[in-house]
């Protein structure tokens, strides 16, 4: 379920930059006043903004793919609200030089809202503008303190006006919460990490900013149930993302940083490491569904920090508790095993029936594999299992906390585990005949797009999760990751994450099947 949040991403991600394009006109320039970007954040932690160039416009009217990310619906609604809206003279005057913030936020039932917010440097005659829109031929409609805007093709925005503040919604709700309360002194950390961004951002095309404490609230429509199991993370997960918006006619690509706040993050522990070249995901069988891959340097500095976090989640003294008793019992010492052995790469995984394994990537496997004789038994030939629970989390953490005692085969130098033996064995016999994940076109033209070193890197295979997606996302939300006119022929997602200095450089990429061929069915 925690990729399913990341693909949920990746359709956010689409509809802001599909929403780009035809939002670009109103913005040259940053306002010194930052009382618009205070509304966006107000309401919502996903959002865009973006500086108009002619240059800019011309090159996103040739990424084809904005309509069938964004799907035909809401392309037409936008293109609507931009064409007779944004782009009316009297509006367009008024938001010129200022800075454009389109943010995305939970809707009604199954559905998401947005807010455009913008400001003017001139005083905003109601009036003057209300004629205006009418003689474009919008109806303006102002009671009980709501303006509603039907279009000629009965399309309907809502706007709102206060002082220099220039709002637009789908829905009359966002417009109303925002102008009730004071709109500069709320989300003040993530305010300045926007504008500190922004700075460092200003010669590219757009920008993305999200805050990772409102997802669970945006994941609301779309998936079904709360936030337990694997999501139940997301609950806790204080973190921002600053990404700028990369011009390509096959991809969406993203670029920028990633910065958990929160001091007990697992990530965190990965923020300082030097990137490292990943080879484990090259065990993968072909119909993988998403896995989440994590790197080191090395595990013995690594562990200390891996320490502190047992003890900032009060976990230490049962680790080290566990670890003696089972040293007791078989007469070993876990350091010499794991510690030793692990080389610098682990691994969770799901195939597209759902089922979940986990790996580590080994220095020598023979030998590991000796000394674990006294901690497992014997399944099968080729198949074992741990006698002790937890081993795997007590070396290695958070990814591994669902495999209490797994089963696990030792090959080529990787340990790959699961909770039950017949997972393992549909594992092997894929990896035996080299039904990989590596040998697919949609697999070595992701790959290609992106730097191979890296801490932190999270995949999502369209096809292969199509299963998974019809149980945990909600009707609406899976036609889209289902319509050929849509986002059905998009083959991934990735969000990689490289180390730098307590941060993490990251690049977010969604990309498109370009070739036809036996493995894209």
């Amino acid at each position: 379920m925690k990729k399913i949040l990341l693909s949920i991403i990746t359709l956010l991600t689409a509809i802001v930059t599909m929403a780009y394009l035809y939002f670009s006109k109103l913005n040259t320039a940053h306002a010194e006043s930052d009382l618009s970007l205070y509304a966006a954040v107000s309401e919502s932690g996903f959002i865009f903004s973006f500086e108009q160039d002619k240059s800019v416009l011309d090159l996103l009217k040739g990424q084809d793919n904005f309509e069938e990310i964004m799907g035909a619906e809401k392309f037409k609604s936008l293109q609507s609200l931009k064409e007779h809206v944004l782009a009316s003279p009297a509006l367009n005057r008024l938001s010129q030089k200022q800075t454009v913030y389109l943010g995305i936020l939970p809707g009604k039932g199954k559905a998401l809202d947005f807010i455009i917010s913008t400001q003017s440097d001139k005083d905003i005659s109601r009036t003057q503008l209300f004629h205006a829109l009418k003689t474009a031929a919008i109806q303006v409609d102002s009671t009980a303190g709501q303006t509603k805007l039907t279009l000629a093709d009965s399309s309907i925005f809502y706007l709102g006006i206060k002082d220099h503040l220039i709002l637009l919604s789908n829905r009359p709700e966002p417009i109303k919460n925002i102008l009730s309360k004071p709109t500069d002194k709320n989300d003040d950390q993530f305010v300045d990490y926007i504008k500190s961004g922004s700075k460092l951002s200003k010669n590219s095309l757009a920008q993305l900013y999200v805050n990772f404490n409102r997802i669970p609230a945006l994941l609301k429509p779309m998936i079904p149930g709360k936030l337990n199991g694997e999501l139940a993370i997301l609950n806790q997960q204080d973190a921002y993302a600053l990404l700028t918006y990369n011009f390509s006619r096959e991809k969406v690509l993203f670029t920028g940083t990633t910065y958990f706040k929160n001091p007990n993050s697992y990530y965190l522990l990965f923020a300082e490491e030097s990137p490292q070249k990943m080879n484990i995901q090259n065990i993968l069988p072909e119909r993988t569904a998403n896995y989440s891959i994590y790197a080191i340097d090395k595990y013995e500095p690594w562990s200390k920090k891996l320490e502190q976090w047992f003890t900032q989640h009060k976990e230490a003294q049962k680790r080290a508790k566990l670890a003696e008793a089972i040293n007791q019992k078989y007469h070993l010492n876990l350091e010499l095993l794991f510690p030793k052995y692990f080389q610098n790469q682990m691994m969770t995984f799901q195939l597209s029936t759902g089922e979940k394994l986990g790996a580590i990537n080994l220095s020598n496997g023979d030998k590991l594999d000796q000394l674990l004789i006294d901690l497992s038994e014997d399944y099968s030939d080729d198949l074992k299992l741990f006698k002790e629970p937890e081993l795997l989390y007590t070396y290695f953490g958070l990814p591994f906390q669902s495999f209490k005692k797994p089963y696990y085969t030792i090959l080529d130098n990787f340990l790959v585990f699961a909770n039950t033996a017949s997972t393992l064995e549909s594992f092997l016999n894929d990896y035996r005949a080299n039904k990989l994940l590596i040998n697919t076109t949609g697999f070595i033209n992701m790959s290609n797009q992106l730097p191979n070193n890296s801490n932190l890197n999270f995949y999502i295979d369209h096809r292969n999760s199509r299963n998974l997606f019809a149980k945990n996302v909600n009707l609406p939300f899976f036609n889209q990751f289902n319509n050929e006119k849509a986002l059905k022929n998009y083959e991934s997602f990735v969000y990689q994450l490289s180390g730098d200095h307590g941060k993490f450089q990251t690049n977010l990429l969604i990309n498109k099947y370009i070739n036809s061929g036996k493995d894209f069915q």
